[in-house]
């Protein structure tokens, strides 16, 4: 299994340099076939998604997120931006609908 990551121009440069397959979207429809195409590759095991790409598709990312098991998809901070972080009580209860 391997990486395969969806960033904005401003984080990609650093995947790339370490190897791992990279798309650069900049808006909504980008996103959505980067993601298409992450999910339809044969060998990836986890998708990461910087905070700015994520913004265009969080719907769909939530949507793989919560129904399947592979490949594992991982929001993480963009190049020059605060954080922003869902809470674990707020991923469970998203998850399996129970507020923890």
């Amino acid at each position: 299994m391997h990486f395969f990551c969806i960033a904005d121009s401003a984080s990609s440069l650093g995947f790339k340099l370490a190897g791992v397959e990279t798309r650069e979207v900049s808006a909504r429809s980008e996103a959505l076939e980067a993601l298409k195409v992450a999910a339809s590759s044969e060998g990836v095991g986890v998708i990461l998604v910087t905070q700015k790409a994520a913004s265009f598709i969080e719907e769909e990312l939530d949507e793989m997120l919560y129904s399947k098991s592979l490949p594992l998809v991982l929001e993480i901070p963009s190049r020059g931006v605060e954080t922003k972080t869902k809470s674990v009580s707020e991923v469970l209860k998203k998850a399996i609908g129970i507020s923890v």
